[in-house]
């Protein structure tokens, strides 16, 4: 078996982590551990000092701007755990189409945030012999990880407690789980597994989003979310509104990142930010960063290359491409699709299609 390395250059980037006590993995999630009443006493301590200063109202503390500034002095500075894109004790979404390579960026950050910090990943996608496949030579050779990487999938069969809604009964667990292993690095693959009814619609998902982001103060963690966008325009910028149920869930995002796949070369993707508030968008269209996927040493990741232009990579659309959209708007407007349905499932805007539709009609 080969050794544990670093996969590319951004190991160096990767913040030090404080020190702390190691309980180890428990062999069996205790669900008694969870107390609301100690978790992160530092935190605890700080809503006391918000509740004292400030004056309540219903919801609200109503405070002057320069005591909320003087209270973020106590607070740490926030540090990169993976470039300009992570940032300690915020909540990341990374959004990109189906089949991009989502997992295989996500494994790599997680394994090279494990190199000083303790990580859950949430892989709700593959089986144990995919995820070897995927790391290993022709499930020979496989690679090994990070000691602090902990991967957790679903049982095969769990029945729920009685009197607890599915969402609440997902915090609890994860809850527990944090408790047993200490981690700090929360990376869940992918919240379409999670969300029961139409991800789409905000209220399907803010349940689940509010709960995580409860999650995410009461221990100071750090939370990526794995998410797919909707079906889209490879000719076109990928944007913020191609996330599912973007208004409500880049809402709740403290950052929003993509993975773009290049028209130039099938094994090259691009990443791009989409969403920032701890600094300047560092990553935007003419700055993406390139990769190659690539397999090295048994270990699946996407390689650096270089940086440049999002606009390089789209693929450029051919009057034969622009004659064959036109026919297939045509055929499903005769189908009784609405505009709405019709960018949908070609992956453009509403616009554009009623654009076509009305040079059908000249």
């Amino acid at each position: 078996m080969k050794e544990a390395n670093s996969t590319t250059e951004s190991a160096s980037l990767i913040a030090q982590s404080k020190d702390s006590d190691n309980p180890g993995i428990k062999p069996k999630f205790d669900f008694s551990l969870i107390n609301p009443e100690s978790i992160n006493n530092e935190f605890n301590e700080l809503l006391k000092q918000d509740n004292e200063q400030g004056t309540k109202s219903g919801f609200f503390i109503c405070r002057t701007a320069n005591d909320c500034i003087e209270a973020a002095k106590s607070q740490p500075i926030p540090k990169k755990l993976f470039f300009s894109l992570i940032f300690e004790n915020e909540l990341t979404i990374l959004v990109a189409d189906t089949g991009v390579g989502k997992s295989i960026f996500a494994v790599q950050i997680a394994n090279e945030i494990s190199l000083t910090e303790k990580v859950i990943y949430l892989d709700l996608e593959l089986s144990d012999k995919q995820f070897q496949g995927r790391y290993s030579d022709n499930y020979e050779n496989e690679f090994v990880f990070n000691p602090n990487f902990y991967r957790v999938v679903f049982k095969r069969r769990f029945e729920m407690p009685n009197g607890i809604s599915y969402e609440d009964y997902f915090i609890e667990s994860l809850t527990s789980l944090i408790n047993n292993t200490g981690a700090k690095i929360v990376i869940i693959d992918n919240m379409t597994r999670l969300i029961t009814g139409d991800t789409d619609q905000a209220k399907s998902a803010k349940p689940l989003m509010d709960s995580l982001n409860n999650l995410k103060f009461d221990f100071s963690l750090t939370m990526l979310l794995l998410e797919h966008t909707k079906k889209v325009d490879t000719c076109k910028p990928i944007q913020l509104n191609d996330l599912q149920g973007s208004k409500m869930k880049a809402n709740f995002a403290d950052a929003v990142f993509t993975i773009g796949r290049s028209a130039k070369d099938k094994n090259l993707r691009y990443v791009k930010q989409l969403k920032v508030r701890s600094c300047e968008a560092e990553f935007d269209s003419e700055n993406v960063i390139v990769y190659e996927v690539v397999k090295q040493n048994s270990f699946l990741n996407m390689q650096f290359i270089e940086f440049g232009s999002e606009y390089d990579h789209l693929k450029q659309l051919t009057e034969s491409d622009r004659a064959n959209r036109h026919d297939q708007i045509t055929e499903l407007k005769g189908q009784g699709l609405s505009n709405t349905q019709i960018g949908k499932q070609l992956g453009i805007t509403e616009g554009a299609v009623r654009k076509q539709l009305k040079k059908s009609n000249q």
